[in-house]
């Protein structure tokens, strides 16, 4: 079985380690149910034997049948042929309608995926990123796996008192009389051994040190655990992560105590010799760096070299990798200065980001992705194909509101809901990406051309399908890689397309900039309406704790007024 799980669904080696800790956790949650039950019972011997056959029989049914509440008449005659009473089927069925509706439920889906998570990080080292069909084979190893520990611990009698046996005969075939009576507590070790107890250790009047691991790829992780970081997103937590692997891969220095200037130096300068679209691909992450730098140099200039926001980001990090270590007690050189090695940027943060205009936006939407297209593969040449994927509705969702990339892209089937009859996105942090403030969490009402357009049935069908994303297809399949990074080639080439070869360079947050530009024309469009819909943070400290966010339905007809895009 674990071998078939594959596919794009989890790897054997993934399906173990999912397994194998559903079905420890199982066993020990039937062990210490039934230790309460004996040692403090509150109903009778027989309702706790009957819940425990329910409970067993309802996850072997649920394993072969399927997540269905309710018995077939087949199944009903079977299990009464088998002996057991009216009673003993009407807590089966009562069992089958919890245990299924627990496993399908919300909050269900959200702690199967938290614990497939931690077990298949902790035996394999990957991190799981799931789609819909991942999920599926979750949920399918979930039941069989419960369903096996309540088979394999039926008849299973208590094991303290096999150990107590054990205890009791090593102690009447050889320990002498005079030892059977002592001061001394008494321990039992995992193998149901007597030891002799320990000799009391000398208390060293020193006081211990305490000290943390300085391997650079630990620390980060003791960063990103620690509780008073947990507003930290998602996205700078796999930031951090993904620049300590890389620092080590580019350096080979392991530990933190012993990065020199000179290290920050090379590495600042390897990430100018990057392609641009460095971690677009999962194939980087296999690669070495000289494998990569390789491949820079045959790409154009203008493909070559990491942003200077980039890099300075990189640094910025380090400062705080920098930081956690002496709070630790942990020695960094003196002689680095990461000031030092800063690049300039040369635009103003108002000029970064070119606005699309209204004619180029117009031009945009006549490539084949939005027209129809040849084939699924063939989304640049012409033909009577429109695929509505995360590249089709992403920058209609963009140029209808400003949101950022990710926030669109990223969306979950949940997040879309009617606030006062009105159909809305929700942005904010989800299971698969986080928001980029706390003023970025927003409401946006749907534009009515997208609504015209069948995004709300696009909706509808992924909740049927049981997609966990709006745009399963752009799920990031390693810890750098972002939604974006699935439609970025596809996109920059439709750009450049339309655009004539995109000399301005616009790109998809171009979309901000042309809403915000667009709604500060029109005097009706309060400033605050304009913030509330971008996710922009007040003016003022006052403007941040006593505003109240703008009404729906006024919302709506912001958006109304953006121009309709084709």
């Amino acid at each position: 079985m674990l071998d078939a799980i594959t596919d794009g669904k989890l790897t054997p080696a993934q399906a173990k380690a999912w397994l194998t800790s559903v079905v420890r956790s199982e066993l020990d949650r039937i062990e210490h149910q039934r230790m309460i039950s004996r040692m403090d019972p509150v109903g009778s011997s027989e309702e706790d034997q009957r819940l425990d056959w329910a409970t067993a029989r309802a996850w072997s049914h649920l394993a072969s049948k399927g997540l269905h509440p309710e018995l077939s008449a087949h199944d009903r005659r079977t299990v009464l042929n088998e002996g057991s009473s009216e009673t003993d089927v009407a807590s089966l069925e009562t069992m089958l309608g919890i245990l299924s509706r627990d496993v399908l439920s919300e909050a269900g889906v959200n702690k199967m995926l938290r614990a497939a998570r931690d077990s298949i990080q902790t035996a394999t080292g990957e991190t799981l990123n799931p789609a819909a069909e991942t999920l599926l084979s979750l949920r399918q190893l979930l039941v069989a796996g419960k369903a096996a520990a309540w088979s394999a611990s039926e008849g299973r009698e208590d094991p303290s008192l096999e150990q107590a046996r054990a205890l009791a005969r090593e102690i009447l075939d050889g320990a002498p009389a005079e030892n059977t009576v002592s001061g001394e507590p008494l321990h039992i070790s995992g193998e149901t051994t007597l030891i002799e107890a320990p000799t009391p250790p000398q208390v060293s009047a020193q006081r211990p040190e305490f000290s943390f691991d300085p391997d650079i790829v630990a620390l980060v992780e003791r960063i990103n655990a620690e509780k008073d970081r947990e507003h930290i997103k998602e996205d700078t937590r796999k930031q951090l992560s993904s620049q300590a692997h890389l620092f080590v891969k580019a350096t080979g220095v392991t530990d933190v105590r012993g990065i020199t200037q000179g290290h920050l130096k090379f590495y600042k300068s390897m990430l100018q010799r990057l392609p641009t679209s460095y971690g677009k691909s999962p194939k980087d992450a296999d690669r070495t760096i000289d494998e990569i730098l390789a491949r820079a140099e045959d790409l154009p200039e203008n493909k070559v070299g990491l942003s200077p926001r980039t890099i300075n980001g990189h640094l910025d990090r380090f400062k705080l990798i920098f930081q956690f270590a002496k709070s630790e007690s942990i020695p960094i050189s003196d002689t680095i200065e990461l000031g030092l090695l800063r690049v300039r940027e040369e635009k103003r943060n108002r000029d970064k980001r070119e606005a699309f205009t209204s004619p180029e936006l117009q031009q945009v939407f006549r490539h084949p992705i939005w027209t129809g297209c040849r084939s699924t593969s063939r989304r640049h040449e012409r033909g009577n194909i429109v695929k509505a994927d995360g590249l089709y509705w992403g920058p209609i969702l963009a140029g209808y509101s400003g949101a950022r990339r990710e926030e669109v892209l990223g969306l979950e089937p949940r997040d879309v809901v009617s606030v006062d009859g009105i159909p809305c996105y929700h942005i904010r942090d989800n299971m698969h990406r986080g928001v980029k403030t706390f003023s970025s969490e927003r409401l946006v009402p749907i534009h009515a051309h997208l609504i015209e357009l069948g995004f709300l049935r696009h909706v509808d069908d992924m909740r049927m399908r049981g997609a966990t994303a709006l745009f399963p297809e752009l799920i990031a399949t390693n810890d750098s890689q972002s939604f974006g990074d699935k439609i970025y080639c596809n996109w920059a080439k439709a750009l450049v397309l339309q655009l004539d070869g995109n000399p301005r360079e616009l790109c998809f947050h171009s979309f901000r900039h042309y809403a915000i530009a667009h709604l500060k024309e029109l005097p009706e469009v309060s400033e605050k309406q304009r913030r509330d819909l971008v996710g922009h943070s007040g003016g003022d400290v006052h403007d941040e704790q006593y505003d109240v966010a703008t009404s729906m339905t006024v919302m709506s007809g912001v958006v109304a007024k953006l121009p309709r895009l084709f």
